[in-house]
């Protein structure tokens, strides 16, 4: 399938660069999009028309958790900038695919993002640093998005488990350390940590 089942598919499309080698992801980057969230699909759809006119290509989830496409999975497109990985290569965009989720990642001391919203104490992460992850304030993930990139990276491997490779599902932070901070503490699991529930999930 070249389209999650689940996905709303956007008549805009994201542009995209060619075909991977095997014709499907290696595997995924876990992103936020440091950007509005609060007005659910509308943002998702906003940041979808942004990513097209800056030339990126992504999935995006919304905080209610629907999931938007925009491109075919044969198709590979940029999204994640200079980024290198030892059992892949470097400049990764033509390898993994981008998984992009509304939300406005790490925050100001006072739960403030740097475009001006506020988000409560519920909606907001302290995490120390840990790896390749900053320490900081973060505006977590809704439930509903990490259930939704749970469900998606699980799909993305039951649909070609010959090519696309758990432990190639990387944060962006890991590929690119030092000049990017996503997810950070807007995810509840670390890398490994969602690694081993994918592993565990596609196989039942």
């Amino acid at each position: 399938l070249l389209y999650y089942p689940k996905a709303i598919i956007t008549s805009e499309k994201m542009p995209t660069r060619g075909n991977y080698k095997d014709n499907y992801p290696v595997g995924a980057v876990v992103h936020f999009t440091a950007g509005r969230s609060l007005k659910g699909d509308s943002d998702a759809l906003n940041t979808i028309r942004s990513g097209i006119a800056n030339g990126y290509c992504y999935f995006c989830i919304s905080n209610d958790g629907s999931v938007f496409q925009s491109f075919p999975l044969d198709k590979w497109g940029y999204h994640c900038g200079k980024s290198t990985w030892p059992s892949i290569g470097s400049n990764l965009s033509n390898k993994l695919v981008g998984i992009e989720v509304c939300c406005a990642g790490k925050l100001n001391t006072n739960n403030t993002s740097w475009f001006g919203e506020t988000y409560t104490a519920n909606q907001t992460r302290m995490v120390g640093a840990s790896g390749n992850r900053e320490a900081g304030n973060y505006h977590k993930y809704t439930p509903e998005q990490e259930a939704s990139l749970i469900d998606l990276l699980v799909f993305l491997k039951k649909n070609n488990p010959e090519v696309f490779k758990i432990e190639n599902i990387l944060y962006h932070e890991d590929i690119s350390p030092g000049r990017k901070n996503d997810p950070g503490g807007s995810i509840s699991l670390n890398r490994d940590e969602l690694q081993d529930k994918i592993n565990t999930l596609w196989k039942q």
